[in-house]
C-alpha cells in the first residue's frame, strides 16, 4: 500500500500545470468592458498566467465537458464565437506536454512572457495588430483585445468578426493543437475529434 502511495505522488510530479476559471453574468461585463479588462489584467498579473482566453460563452465543469453535454454543441456550431472553455479535458490531454502555449483565443487573449517571445516578440505581435485590436499589458504579458466588447455573433446573421479572426491569426504559429481525444461531446454521427479540431480552427 505503501509504494502505490508513493508511486501515486511520483507519477503526479509530472502534471506541471494549473488553471483558473471565472465566470461573471454577461452584464458585468458588457455595462463596462474597459472596467473588466483593467481588472482581467490585474489578475493575470498577481497569478502569472502563462496564457488564457475569455469572452461570452457557456458554462462547464471541468473534467465533464463530454459527458452528458451534447446540447452545446447546436449552440457552438451557430455561434462560434462563443467561448467553450474544456479546461479538464484540455488539462487531461495536455499533462505529458503543450500547456505551456496557448489553447485558444477569443474577445480576450493573454499571452505571457514566454509565449510572447515564442511570437517574436512584442514588437512583433503589435506589427500584425489591426484597427480593431489592441494591446493592454499585465505584469509577466499582454492582453489582446479583439474589439471594444465581446459579441455574440451567428452563422449567417454577421458571421465571426475579423477581429476575433485576426487575434487567431496572431497565435496561430504557436496554439496548441496535439489532441489525440475529444474536448467536445458531440453526436454519434459526428468524428468527436475531427468536430474538436474544427472548434479549435474555427477562427482561422
Amino acid at each position: 500500500m505503501e509504494r502505490k502511495r508513493i508511486w501515486l505522488r511520483s507519477k503526479n510530479t509530472i502534471r506541471r500545470l494549473s488553471g483558473v476559471k471565472f465566470h461573471f453574468p454577461p452584464s458585468f461585463i458588457l455595462d463596462d468592458p474597459d472596467r473588466f479588462v483593467s481588472l482581467i489584467c490585474d489578475w493575470a498579473g498577481r497569478l502569472g498566467v502563462l496564457h488564457g482566453s475569455g469572452g461570452l460563452g457557456v458554462l462547464t465543469e471541468p473534467g465533464r465537458e463530454t459527458v452528458g453535454k451534447v446540447y452545446y454543441y447546436p449552440l457552438m456550431q451557430r455561434y462560434p464565437a462563443f467561448e467553450n472553455d474544456a479546461m479538464g479535458d484540455y488539462w487531461s490531454e495536455t499533462r505529458f506536454g503543450g500547456y505551456e502555449v496557448p489553447r485558444a483565443s477569443n474577445w480576450l487573449t493573454l499571452l505571457g512572457d514566454a509565449n510572447i517571445a515564442r511570437l517574436g516578440g512584442e514588437d512583433a505581435i503589435r506589427s500584425q495588430l489591426t484597427p480593431e485590436l489592441s494591446l493592454a499589458p499585465y505584469a509577466g504579458g499582454v492582453l489582446i483585445r479583439a474589439g471594444q466588447a465581446p459579441v455574440v455573433d451567428s452563422n449567417g446573421i454577421g458571421g465571426i468578426p475579423q477581429a476575433y479572426r485576426d487575434a487567431a491569426r496572431i497565435i496561430k504559429p504557436i496554439r496548441f493543437e496535439g489532441y489525440r481525444r475529444s474536448i467536445i461531446e458531440v453526436p454519434e454521427e459526428k468524428d468527436d475529434l475531427e468536430e474538436t479540431m474544427k472548434w479549435v480552427r474555427r477562427f482561422d
